[in-house]
């Protein structure tokens, strides 16, 4: 049995207003993913993109101490950012496309000589739910034993690490813990001592107390100290403890400061933060002779595995550069350990048995099923080369406003108001209906399919189906054109709609075809207001061809029979 066109139109449209009155979307704020619900206001429910309804944006500063240590040629250090800031782009484009954001901006600003990467994401106004899609970091580290012998050049560089540390904490000193998370395969340590008495405080703290007096609750102390730090790290039965003693460079705050009185006897207790930057580092970068060092910028993805005696491992898999700078490392350390770092903390440090040019090094250790799968998955998600430290955080109101955007709506039903008079002047009453008709079902098809693909409305795909109204007009005129030529040489009104749609539709095609390169040209400019114009001209030119010109046909079949020749 055949289907009416006229009964697949209504179906279409009445499945379209469904869709737009009675559908919506809720956004889980976990993690940004947005679902289908049924609902009775779904018509105020379309995503609305940054510059209508205004979201989050985060300033992210790249940390490059790391890479700024290794390359000291100017030209290869800024060869080494830009790739680093391209796979930061990368990744983070990954991450909010997979959790369903659609509408979002992430880009390198310059700012003090600096690099930094906003990201601006429209729909979530919850900063934390921001954070939480952007901010994760793992960093991934492949490091050989540091060989060498404590010098006093190797310490002053160390204490060089520190008082640059200093100086950035002293310029932001809420930065403190994120400037030094993920460090400690530098031997960069952030402790919290909480109502420590003197003697639970490292030996640092000992020998400069009267420095730590006379700070202020909240106070950095303007410098840095320097002396033993002597960690206790267990105690037996009878109290003996053991620990750790290091030398090094601290940087220390002040979070509180209490006196208690005990049987006429003054006890101090403090609450302190210190950064604490060890005068040697026992790990050391892996670089090959090349001078390229072996980091996550040349992760490709990971992956479980078994080892050789049947324990779950993690394999990491490199590009093609990276497989060549692990091959040579291999080759020149046969023999030697190398450590893998994931966020700062050692998984594992096998040796080099043989060299390894497969592009594959193996995390083994006691892993799980479960927990090497997990590890896997964190680095296939939130690996970056570099870390990122948050340095700002806001919500973004709309760049034109709610004003603009009700001024846009109303410019485009005056423009529609305006084609129906224009209809009505030019081919009379019965026309204008029928192309209104055309145009209702038209935007009605139109917003359905926004709805359904979550599409995020901004001014500049409002201004796309604006001038889509104007334009789909085009192909009702030819065909009334036509329709009066062939009417006038005389062929009935059902020969003549017929043939005037097949006269009109080489022209229509290619008027429409002609508008979508130009479309498709500033779709692929990569700007995201060029790409919200482009592509919602490219769904109404499509929608036009589809639904306008066999639809006009259809209503003038039915408003012009043979009964009202």
């Amino acid at each position: 049995m055949k289907i009416s066109k006229k009964w697949v139109f209504l179906g279409i449209f009445l499945l379209a207003l469904f869709w737009v009155f009675f559908v919506g979307r809720e956004t889980d704020p976990a993690t940004g993913k947005r679902s289908l619900v049924i609902t009775t206001n779904g018509v105020s429910q379309f995503r609305k993109g940054l510059d209508v309804s205004g979201g989050t944006r985060l300033i992210y500063r790249i940390s490059y101490d790391k890479y700024e240590s290794i390359y000291t040629n100017a030209t290869e250090l800024a060869a080494v950012k830009s790739t680093i800031e391209t796979i930061i782009l990368k990744n983070i484009d990954k991450r909010i496309s997979k959790l369903g954001v659609s509408d979002y901006k992430a880009y390198v600003q310059k700012l003090d000589n600096q690099n930094y990467i906003v990201v601006e994401i429209g729909g979530i106004a919850d900063l934390d739910t921001a954070k939480e899609i952007i901010g994760k970091t793992l960093e991934l580290e492949f490091r050989l034993q540091n060989k060498d012998a404590v010098t006093s050049s190797t310490i002053a560089k160390r204490k060089e690490i520190a008082q640059t540390l200093f100086a950035n904490i002293k310029k932001e000193p809420d930065l403190m813990t994120k400037l030094v998370d993920g460090r400690m395969s530098e031997n960069i340590f952030l402790n919290y001592y909480s109502g420590a008495t003197l003697d639970q405080l490292p030996e640092i703290y000992k020998t400069n107390i009267s420095k730590i007096d006379a700070l202020k609750a909240g106070d950095l102390y303007n410098g840095i100290l320097e002396g033993t730090y002597t960690t206790v790290t267990s105690q037996d039965q009878l109290g003996n403890t053991t620990g750790v003693t290091l030398k090094g460079f601290n940087i220390v705050r002040l979070i509180e400061k209490e006196e208690t009185t005990i049987s006429g006897k003054v006890e101090k207790t403090y609450s302190l933060l210190d950064v604490f930057v060890q005068d040697r580092q026992n790990w050391i970068q892996a670089i090959d002779d090349k001078g390229n060092a072996l980091n996550g910028a040349y992760f490709k993805f990971a992956n479980t595995s078994t080892s050789q005696v049947g324990e779950p491992v993690v394999a990491i898999n490199f590009d093609d550069k990276g497989k060549e700078i692990f091959c040579n490392l291999t080759e020149k350390n046969i023999g030697n350990p190398m450590a893998i770092f994931v966020g700062g903390q050692l998984l594992t440090s096998p040796t080099i048995q043989a060299k390894i040019c497969g592009g594959t090094a193996q995390i083994d250790g006691s892993f799980t099923i479960e927990s090497a799968k997990e590890l896997s998955n964190n680095l296939n998600d939130w690996a970056m080369p570099a870390p990122l430290i948050l340095m700002q955080e806001e919500k973004i109101n709309p760049s034109l406003g709610a004003n603009a955007l009700t001024g846009a709506l109303i410019a485009g039903l005056i423009g529609l108001i305006a084609i129906c008079v224009l209809m009505f002047f030019m081919y009379g009453l019965r026309k204008m209906f029928l192309t209104a008709i055309v145009l209702v079902v038209f935007m009605t098809i139109l917003a359905g399919f926004i709805k359904i693909t979550d599409y995020a409305l901004s001014l500049a795909g409002i201004a796309a189906i604006i001038l889509s109204i104007g334009m789909a007009v085009d192909g009702n005129i030819l065909m009334y054109e036509r329709l009066r030529e062939e009417l006038k040489g005389g062929k009935s009104v059902e020969g003549a709609i017929d043939s005037a749609r097949d006269r009109s539709w080489t022209a229509i095609r290619d008027g429409q075809l002609s508008t979508g390169l130009i479309a498709l040209l500033l779709f692929s400019l990569g700007m995201n207001i060029f790409k919200g114009f482009g592509a919602m001209m490219i769904v109404t030119l499509i929608l036009s061809l589809f639904v306008n010109v066999p639809l006009t046909r259809i209503l003038l079949h039915i408003f012009y029979d043979r009964k009202n020749k």
